[in-house]
């Protein structure tokens, strides 16, 4: 699976993963209900936006078969399981924002062990492991 990528008559490269298009890969793809998931269009700003899954707010912000981090103010499991089954990849960490009490998933299809051994070393609360 997939990202659904658009815009015609552009480069692959400056291709976007468009709000509608994450909306309605996360039900084609990752399986939620429609009725369940909702991408704000006004959240969009560069390679983020943010939306609801059956009431609780998140925050996305991501990069083409590079990472993606989903930020909320609790893990939401089935939403995490959605977006690694449109990705196409596991997500490696769990951990809080110190600052924010936000619980963020981490994605990273290049180098996780480093990857999460900075987030050891920025001293992520909570920090746990999702790869073995």
């Amino acid at each position: 699976m997939a990202e659904t990528m658009k815009d015609a008559c552009t480069p692959i490269e400056t291709q976007k993963w468009h709000w509608y298009s994450v909306q309605k890969d996360l039900v084609e793809q990752g399986g939620l209900e429609n009725e369940d998931i909702m991408i704000n269009p006004l959240s969009v700003s560069g390679a983020n936006c943010g939306g609801e899954y059956k009431g609780m707010r998140f925050m996305i912000t991501w990069e083409k078969d590079t990472f993606l981090l989903l930020s909320s103010q609790e893990y939401i499991p089935e939403l995490v399981d959605a977006f690694a089954s449109v990705v196409g990849y596991k997500p490696f960490a769990r951990y809080k924002e110190p600052s924010y009490g936000l619980v963020t998933v981490e994605w990273d299809k290049q180098d996780s062990e480093r990857k999460y051994k900075e987030l050891e070393q920025e001293g992520k609360l909570e920090l746990t492991k999702l790869l073995e």
